[in-house]
Parts: structure tokens; sequence; C-alpha cells
């Protein structure tokens, strides 16, 4: 039987109603009390969760991010076995479907300084933040390249920039230009066929 929201957690209740309130509003348009009224619950036990609104926000941006920091976890536990282009591949499909979600959310959320130096700074403390997701992608290459499934002449720090460039690239554009458009620059608008050609663009004349 699905879990109804009066069975969650009500801190968990809290945060998914931000996050479902942000995509349909945005960041500076969401309010506590279309939060609340969201997770079923009072407009002041919000407050019994997060020290503030800032706070709320923060930790439904950190909940949409859980998926990404999986497949980061995944990756650091994939040294050394399957092929270096297959895991990377996968992770690569993880990062456009995280940006296709993020994107929409942080458009504002880049534009409100408060929410912004928050995440800056609170993010790192909690272990997230895209730099690093950045350095996670960096030790993964370091390691293969350790391994010598990768070249040694491989900048880690540029393939990983790459990478996760190509990924918000398409992510982008998928949310701001039609299938048609994309097939006309000879961009696929399957995540997985894109994720594996750009993976092996980016990687070839870096593997051994």
């Amino acid at each position: 039987m699905p879990t109804r929201p009066s069975d969650q957690p009500m801190r968990q209740r809290i945060v998914a109603a931000a996050i479902q309130v942000i995509r349909e509003r945005g960041v500076t348009r969401a309010t506590t009390k279309e939060i609340a009224r969201a997770a079923k619950v009072s407009e002041g036990s919000l407050y019994n969760h997060f020290e503030n609104k800032t706070a709320l926000f923060g930790a439904a941006f950190g909940e949409v991010t859980s998926g990404i920091r999986g497949a980061m976890r995944e990756l650091a536990t994939s040294v050394g076995s399957d092929t270096v282009e297959g895991n990377l591949g996968r992770l690569a499909s993880a990062a456009i479907r995280f940006y296709g979600e993020l994107l929409p959310m942080t458009g504002s959320a880049l534009a409100d300084h408060e929410v912004s130096a928050w995440l800056r700074r609170r993010m790192p403390e909690q272990g997230g933040g895209p730099i690093q997701g950045h350095a996670a992608l960096i030790a993964y290459l370091e390691a293969e390249r350790e391994t010598g499934r990768l070249a040694r002449h491989a900048d880690a720090p540029s393939i990983a920039a790459a990478l996760l460039g190509a990924c918000l690239q398409h992510a982008f554009l998928s949310l701001l230009a039609t299938p048609a458009a994309m097939a006309s620059v000879g961009l696929p608008n399957d995540v997985d066929e894109y994720a594996r050609r750009v993976v092996r663009s980016i990687l070839a004349g870096h593997l051994p």
C-alpha cells in the first residue's frame, strides 16, 4: 500500500512539500504558507524542524541532490571494475537527469543572495555542493589513471569539467529547445545515448 503523506515523518513531509512548491513557483515566489499547506501541517510547525525559511530551502535542495550523490558514491566503488567508459556513462546519465531536475529550482535560487549564500556556506558543511561532486569525479579519474585504465597524460580535472559541463548543457537545452531543434544540431534527445556519445568523445585519446 502506498505511503500516505500523513504517514511520513513530519520533517520528510515538509521537505517533500518544499520541493514541490519550489518546482511549481520558484524559490522567490515559494512561501512557507504554501509549503505548510502542501505538507498538511501548520505554518508554525515548520520552524520546529528548520531554523528559518532559508534552512528549509537548503534541505529541499539537499534532498534533490541525493540521487547524484548516490551515483558519485557508486562511481567511487567502481575503480578497476567494468570499464571506465561504462562507469562514466552511467554517471553522466544520472548527472543529466539531476541537472534537469535542479535547473528549474536553482534559477531563482541563484538570484536570491540570501539563499545562494546559505547554500555556499552550508552545503560543504553537510558534505554536498558542486565542488564536492566535481572533486569526487576527479578522484575517480585519478584512481583509474593509477590503475593504468586511463592514460598517464590524462588531465583529470579537465576531463571532469568537460563531462559535467556536457551533462549540464543537455539538461539546459532539453528545458529550452524542442526535440526537433536538438536533433537538428546532431544531439540525441535520449539521455543514455547522449551520455554514451559524450563519454566516448571526451575519453578519446585518454585511454591506453
